[in-house]
């Protein structure tokens, strides 16, 4: 295991205030590679560089490189089924993405791997909720009930509550 050497400044600190970035950047660039800055950029950022149907389906691992050819290799883990094939075609579509990501050729290609405990994740759909119509009598009630609240932003609170529940014992 490498050993690395922390340097502390012996100079006075200012007195503002500073970002958590400019004081562990630093720490962090020195005990990792730029090799391991790749991969957890892509591995933290993966929704953002894939988009959301590739995330349900394909997991980034790690990613190596190799010197002798200078090529880095993402390496991406799926779920047994098709879901492999998949991504092989479309490798360069990912490639383009995720080096569109970076400005640069970050990543050469990408080995897949299926993994037999590894399930496709469930994203559920925003639904839309229609805006359901409150009859005469329904709107009196709610307004008479909270008409004697002086403060208005409780008021409108409690009228909005009120309908919730008046919704929510109509769908019973």
């Amino acid at each position: 295991m490498k050993k690395y050497k922390l340097e502390i400044s012996e100079k006075p600190h200012s007195k503002d205030l500073e970002s958590l970035g400019s004081i562990f950047m630093p720490i962090i660039k020195s005990a990792v590679s730029a090799e391991d800055l790749i991969g957890t950029e892509i591995i933290m950022n993966w929704k953002d560089m894939v988009g959301t149907e590739i995330r349900k389906f394909c997991q980034p691992i790690k990613t190596k490189y190799d010197p002798r050819n200078s090529i880095r290799t993402l390496y991406v883990e799926t779920p047994v089924g098709g879901f492999a094939l998949e991504i092989q075609h479309k490798e360069r579509y990912l490639l383009d993405k995720i080096n569109a990501y970076f400005g640069y050729t970050a990543i050469h290609k990408i080995n897949v791997s299926q993994n037999t405990e590894m399930r496709p994740l469930y994203v559920p759909e925003i639904k839309q909720i229609k805006e359901e119509k409150f009859t005469e009598e329904e709107e009196k009630y709610l307004s008479d009930i909270v008409s004697e609240i002086k403060d208005e932003n409780l008021r409108e609170i409690l009228l909005k509550v009120g309908k919730n529940v008046v919704l929510s014992k109509r769908s019973k």
